[in-house]
This record gives structure tokens, sequence and C-alpha cells, in this order.
């Protein structure tokens, strides 16, 4: 073999030997990406990755909107509503858990009626919001009907004392104070004219609401109303009293009354007796 032979067979075998590197690097390539190479040579260094690991993510409870809720209070909050409850408000305002019969108010004919009673009242009711009266005892009560006729004793703090009547109704199963007069003086009572609607919900409302004494006084119960003092306010009039003499222990209570103005003249009107 001459060296040009030499030269080329040596060349050839260094060329088959580059070609069988390739081949076994290209071998070792198919198998690093079947055999999952990469998490190998993380095994090999220390575990995979952490950033690789599963996240858990902790779910958080829906907030109910306003819509689901049902209601929206005044000041933009949603107010959920529990199915199935339902609270009832009694006849003095307050709220409770059992359900109180609903009141019939007085027909606008009827309300009409005690508003300018109490307007033909005036001389007595005025004396009462002044002070001017100690005591009011109650006879024996007469009915006709939904109208309850009390005869009464009025005693004066600066002395002496006159009878007179004091009217009740009935409507709906409710008493309103209606009247009151001396004897001998024939109220004149206006008919056919409207009444001042805010004074009218106002009587209806609040003797409504507070049944106990004039109920007490229709049946007998109580027998003497004593007037301990009066407070005044912007147009109201509280008069402190205590009923008693009947077959009920004595309580104490007041009377209230609003005022308002007709035909420039200062009218009082009893609201309400009310129980402590």
């Amino acid at each position: 073999m001459t060296n040009d032979d030499a030269v080329k067979s040596g060349k050839r075998g260094v060329l088959t030997a580059l070609l069988l590197v390739l081949l076994v690097f290209g071998l070792l390539a198919i198998a690093y990406a079947f055999m999952g190479g990469d998490q190998l040579v993380a095994d090999l260094f220390g575990g995979a990755d952490d950033a690789a690991a599963p996240v858990v993510v902790t779910p958080t409870p829906d907030t109910p909107s306003a819509e689901t809720t049902g209601t929206t209070s005044v000041d933009g909050t949603a107010t959920a509503e529990v199915p199935g409850s339902s609270e009832s408000t009694s006849t003095d305002g307050t709220s409770g858990g059992s359900t109180t019969p609903a009141v019939n108010p007085p027909t606008g004919d009827q309300a009409s009626r005690m508003y300018w009673e109490q307007v033909a009242s005036q001389e007595q009711i005025t004396k009462l919001v002044n002070g001017d009266i100690a005591s009011i005892s109650f006879g024996t009560v007469s009915k006709s009907g939904s109208t309850a006729n009390v005869p009464i004793t009025v005693a004066y703090e600066a002395g002496g004392s006159l009878s007179g009547t004091m009217v009740l109704r009935d409507y709906s199963g409710v008493w309103y104070f209606s009247s009151i007069a001396r004897s001998g003086n024939s109220l004149a009572v206006t008919t056919g004219k409207a009444a001042d609607l805010g004074i009218v919900s106002t009587i209806v409302n609040n003797q409504a609401a507070n049944q106990s004494i004039v109920a007490g006084i229709v049946n007998g119960t109580y027998k003497k109303c004593t007037v301990s003092g009066v407070s005044g306010g912007s147009g109201t009039a509280t008069v402190r009293m205590t009923v008693g003499g009947g077959t009920a222990p004595s309580a104490a209570g007041s009377i209230v009354a609003v005022s308002t103005t007709i035909s420039g003249t200062k009218h009082w009107f009893i609201t309400s007796f009310t129980k402590n």
C-alpha cells in the first residue's frame, strides 16, 4: 500500500467514526425526548422545580347581591329576606312576632264627625289643656248603638263644679273620644264640611293604639280621672292624670292634645288617653 492509499483509508475511517458518533447522538436525543429527559435531569439535580408544583386554590363564598336577596335599604345596602317569615305591627306601633288584627279606620263621614264635634267641645277641652280642671268623675254609662254617653262631673282648680256629658263612639270595635259638654249646652256641630286630614289621622291612629283607659271608662272599671299637671310644647299639651275609683286598680296616664288654627282661632283636639 502506498502512502496515498494509507491517507485515503485514514480519512474514510475518520468519516465513518464521525457518522457513528452523529448516529449515536441522534438516537440519544430521540430517547431523551420519549423518556422525559427534562424530568430525569431535574430529579438528578434535587427534584422538580417548585414552580411546576400544582397550585391549590381555596374558593371564596359568593357575596349575594341585592338582586338575589330581594330588598335594598335606603342607604343602598342589601337586606336579606327570610322566606316564610313575617312580622306584624301591633296597634301601638311596635313590631311583634304575632299577628295583630287590622283595625278598620272610621269612614270619612265618621272621622269628620269626630273632628267637628271636638271643635264644638272647645269650652271644656281648652279648660283641660289650660290646667283649669282638677278632676272628672264618670257616672253610669248608657249605650245606644255605637254611642256611649258618659255622665260626668267636672271639678275645677279654682273651686266649683258642673255636670255634663262625654260622648265616645265605637267604630269597628275601637272607641274614640268624640265630644264633651256641660249640661244644657247643646253643641253646635258643623256638618257637611271637610275636616283637617292631618288632625283626623293623628286622632284615629293614637286613639286606636291606646284603648285601655277609654274602654275602662265605658265598661265602668274607671270612675274618676284626677289631673296632676299639664305640660305643653309647640302645638301640643300633655295632661298628666291618674284614673281609678272603679273595679280596676288605679293607673297613671296622660291625655294628649294637639292644636291647630281654624278661621284665625286656636283649637285643641284630644288625640289619646294613654296609660303609662
